[in-house]
Parts: structure tokens; C-alpha cells; sequence
């Protein structure tokens, strides 16, 4: 429990915990900052959502590495390098098998280029000393902040650096950068974290860009750099309240938005652009 003037924080054990109205995640307030009609088609209507090619890549990828690292961890093997490639097999195989009907053969290839350099780097990072020790993956978090907001999520991997300090980190399969500047997400982790642990004074959070040889994108925050993160959901729970309007936000990514065909405005500016053939359902304008 934390509790100052203004936020009373606690964590529970699942979601069913909580009565309120606005149960949040970091991808459920971008997409409301991103587009208020996206956010309405998604959350209040619940409209059914496409089954993108990147989206099944990086779950998959996600997938492997969760359990690789779960692994490690069961059998206690973080340090054992000759046992890395063998548990890495064992879970790339099993995940093609979940997910073998989905990838296509040029997907297949690419992520296991990606997992070989993965491994290439855990060994160099090994044998410079420098290895950190992944001590979870993929955890879960539930927090009420103020009986009103339920904040969820997953933290695709948790680690101790070689220095001693707690590193948080989140894997990216995006082919840009340029799309990684927004740190958001990795703000509320540490954020999660502090409030997990009362001695914590550093954090150090990071995106690891699978498709750029596993580099990584790195913050580190203190306890003040973050404690505004509670309030900031409050706010979001409270502009969620008062929208009315819903309106569209056009932009290039309506291409690969789930509901354009429902959304004449994203139609519309897909078609100006020269990014969608078929004429918009709608008319020009319209809303």
C-alpha cells in the first residue's frame, strides 16, 4: 500500500478484484491520445479487431523469449551458456508449433536470424562479464490507484544488471525507431516497480529492438521522476469520462488501424493519400 494526500495505491491479485468503471493499460490510453474514435471502435463498442502480419511476428517472437527466459529460470541456468542454444531451440520449436499456421516462411527466417543474434549477444555479454540476470518475464500487474482506475499490463522481462541495479525491459519489433520516443510505457514500469519495492532508488528501463541487432533504448528514473505516473491515469480516467465527441484522428497509421472501414474519415484521407484503392463507404467528409 502507498498513500500520500492524494493517491492510495495497491496491488491485487486479478482484475475481478476491482468494481470500478476504468480498468486502463499503457496501449489503452496511446490509443486514446492517438485517436478517440480508434479508442471508442476498441473499448466501448468492441468492435472485432484484423490479425496483422507484424502483430502475429512479435507476439511470436514474445512468445519464444517469455519462455526461453522462464526456463532459464526453472532450471536455474541463467549462467549455464552451454545450455542456452539447446532451451532456445526447445522453445523457438514450440512456438512455431502454436504459431505455424500463421507465419509465413520469410517471417520464420527473419525471427530466426533475430534469435541467433539474441544468443550471439548473451554470449559476448557473458563473456565480458557483463551478462545481467533475468529474474522474470513476462509479469503481470494489477494496481487500483484511488478505488477508481485498475491499472494492468505485462513486463516482458525484468532483470539485474551487472552494476547490481534493477533494469526493466520491453521487446520491440518495430522496423523504425523513430517510433520508440515516446518512453511512456517503459515510465510506468518503473513506476510499478517502485511501488513493488519500497528500497528501490534507481531504475533503468529499456526497449530492446529485436530488428536492430538487439540494441537498446535506455532511461533511467529515480522515485521522483515517476511519482507523477498514478495521477497521470486518474487524468486519463477522467478525460475518458468527459469525451463526447469521439472524433478521428487522421493519420498515416490509419492504414494499419483495425476499424478504417468503419471510420469514413480514415477512409477518406487513406484514399487522398493514395494508401487505399477502394473508394470511401461514407462519402467524402462525412462522420
Amino acid at each position: 500500500m502507498y498513500d500520500d494526500e492524494k493517491i492510495k495505491v495497491y496491488f491485487v491479485e486479478n482484475k475481478d478484484e476491482f468494481a470500478g468503471e476504468h480498468k486502463l493499460s499503457v496501449s489503452k490510453v496511446k490509443t486514446f491520445d492517438s485517436c478517440k474514435a480508434k479508442f471508442k471502435f476498441s473499448y466501448i463498442e468492441k468492435l472485432p479487431k484484423k490479425e496483422w502480419d507484424f502483430h502475429v511476428f512479435g507476439t511470436f517472437l514474445h512468445d519464444v523469449l517469455e519462455t526461453f527466459h522462464k526456463l532459464l529460470i526453472s532450471e536455474k541456468a541463467n549462467k549455464a551458456k552451454d545450455s542456452w542454444a539447446l532451451f532456445m531451440k526447445k522453445c523457438f520449436h514450440d512456438s512455431i508449433e502454436k504459431f505455424k499456421e500463421k507465419l509465413s516462411v520469410e517471417q520464420k527466417k527473419e525471427a530466426f536470424s533475430i534469435i541467433q543474434t539474441y544468443l550471439d549477444l548473451m554470449k559476448r555479454d557473458f563473456e565480458n562479464g557483463i551478462l545481467p540476470d533475468v529474474i522474470d518475464a513476462e509479469r503481470d500487474f494489477y494496481l487500483i490507484i484511488n478505488e477508481k482506475v485498475l491499472l494492468n499490463g505485462f513486463i516482458d522481462r525484468i532483470q539485474i544488471d551487472h552494476d547490481g541495479v534493477l533494469h526493466v525491459a520491453d521487446y520491440k519489433t518495430t522496423k523504425d525507431k523513430k517510433y520508440l520516443k515516446d518512453f511512456f510505457q517503459l515510465e510506468t514500469y518503473a513506476y510499478i516497480l517502485f511501488l513493488s519495492d519500497p528500497d528501490l532508488q534507481k531504475i533503468r528501463a529499456s526497449f530492446i529492438c529485436l530488428r536492430h541487432d538487439i540494441s537498446y533504448i535506455t532511461k533511467e528514473y529515480s522515485r521522483k521522476d515517476v511519482e507523477h505516473i498514478g495521477q497521470k491515469y486518474l487524468d486519463y480516467a477522467d478525460s475518458i469520462d468527459q469525451e463526447k465527441l469521439w472524433r478521428p484522428q487522421p493519420q498515416f497509421l490509419c492504414k494499419y488501424c483495425d476499424f478504417v472501414e468503419n471510420c469514413s474519415a480514415g477512409e477518406n484521407f487513406l484514399v487522398k493519400k493514395g494508401m487505399l484503392d477502394k473508394a470511401p463507404k461514407f462519402g467524402i467528409g462525412k462522420w
